[in-house]
């Protein structure tokens, strides 16, 4: 295994004892600092005990200094690490590995400062259920576990947030699909209630609340019209909203962003004049907004993000033999509704990621935006902040791979 990955799956393969939920919010360089030191102090202490362990002889030796920590200190530290060097650190010893996730843990995890989410996320098509994200961080892909404990139902990954996961399930004898969440760390999983009538997938995004330990999907059922719907892990049931303005549908690649409370998503005019725009849904009052024009150029394979706090549409243009030849980022200013310029990838950086071919996928967290190839597995950066384009690693995947259109932070969150 190379400098740049990491396999966690052998980590992580511990049974859950307390459920609760820990916040994987935005990226605090001190959290950042506080985590990486952490995690190669617990690599420090592995390999100390790994060398340890093969000079002791006979029973005389005495027990280990971290054995006789008390548990009430062992968890404050386990508070602030990632989890990926949680699951580490609990091959030190059968005492840490025994310790379980306590109540108290999960508390402690919650009030500590928050780490950086995984992005981008692969995942294999395989029936090995293998995904791999990159740590910006450590600067390195983690293997992460695979889903082997969910249904072969449960196939296609459609939206996830703060740990979660949410899936289509095919149902036997249908041509439709219900929905299933789950929680890769902690093993759990659930199929949610069914919707009034059949359904066949548009939008689909998960918004969780850790403060509530609650989530939300909202999901947009395509038939004559599209209507939005919403289901309340509080309430435990779906609530039919409102539809789409009249003549409208939803189109970019069945993106959306949540940002400030709306839901935005790309909208296609039918008839008229085919304008495509940005369109956003109010998730408190379940009524959807005018449409705002997207800028020309910005219409073809149109993908909305969520940045920071910032609403952004990325866009690929094509020649007539379907051969990229540029992407662009724009922002949408929430306070002005107008469309402004933000960057376009340099044909070298294009050349080399995408060689001009193959399905892509963007995905953005603080002020990085990643823009990641299903054909090569190799991803194109975007740092706002220091206005630079840069390349990451090749992701150590097998070729045939889905790119999620969302971040992943783990997390112990329940699913009720």
């Amino acid at each position: 295994m190379g400098e740049a990955e990491i396999d966690l799956r052998s980590r992580m393969d511990v049974d859950v004892e307390e459920e609760g939920g820990i916040e994987c919010g935005n990226d605090m360089l001190g959290a950042a600092a506080v985590s990486v030191e952490l995690g190669e102090k617990v690599k420090s202490l592995h390999n100390t005990v790994q060398t340890s362990s093969s000079l002791q002889c006979g029973n005389d030796a005495p027990p280990p200094m971290w054995t006789m920590l008390p548990k009430e200190l062992i968890e404050k530290v386990f508070a602030y690490l990632p989890l990926h060097s949680l699951f580490q650190a609990r091959t030190v010893c059968k005492l840490w590995l025994n310790m379980g996730f306590s109540n108290n843990l999960v508390k402690l995890q919650a009030e500590a400062p928050s780490c950086s989410p995984y992005f981008p996320v692969f995942f294999s098509k395989g029936s090995e259920r293998g995904w791999c994200a990159y740590d910006h961080v450590m600067c390195r892909w983690l293997h992460l576990p695979p889903l082997t404990f969910l249904p072969c139902e449960a196939k296609c990954i459609l939206a996830g947030d703060a740990g979660l996961l949410c899936l289509n399930q095919s149902v036997s004898g249908s041509t439709f699909s219900s929905l299933c969440v789950c929680n890769p760390m902690t093993k759990r999983w659930k199929v949610l209630p069914p919707l009034a009538h059949a359904w066949e997938p548009g939008i689909t995004h998960m918004v969780v609340d850790p403060d509530q330990k609650a989530y939300k999907l909202i999901v947009t059922l395509t038939h004559c019209v599209e209507s939005t719907h919403v289901f309340d892990s509080q309430q435990d049931c779906w609530r039919a909203t409102s539809c789409l303005p009249p003549h409208f549908l939803l189109w970019g690649r069945r993106s959306s962003a949540f940002v400030r409370g709306f839901l935005y998503c790309v909208a296609l005019e039918i008839g008229g004049l085919n304008m495509e725009g940005l369109i956003a849904y109010n998730v408190h009052t379940g009524v959807w907004t005018e449409v705002h024009e997207l800028p020309r150029g910005m219409r073809d394979d149109p993908y909305v993000l969520s940045c920071g706090g910032r609403v952004l549409v990325v866009a690929a243009q094509k020649n007539p033999n379907g051969r990229l030849t540029s992407i662009r980022i724009v922002e949408f200013n929430l306070r002005t509704k107008k469309f402004v310029e933000v960057t376009e990838m340099p044909q070298n950086v294009m050349l080399e990621v995408f060689r001009c071919r193959g399905v892509w996928k963007p995905v953005a967290y603080g002020d990085k935006i990643c823009v990641a190839s299903k054909k090569t597995l190799q991803v194109a950066v975007y740092d706002m902040a220091q206005k630079t384009w840069y390349e990451l690693p090749k992701c150590p995947l097998n070729p045939k791979v889905d790119v999620a259109p969302f971040c992943y932070g783990p997390s112990l969150q329940s699913l009720s």
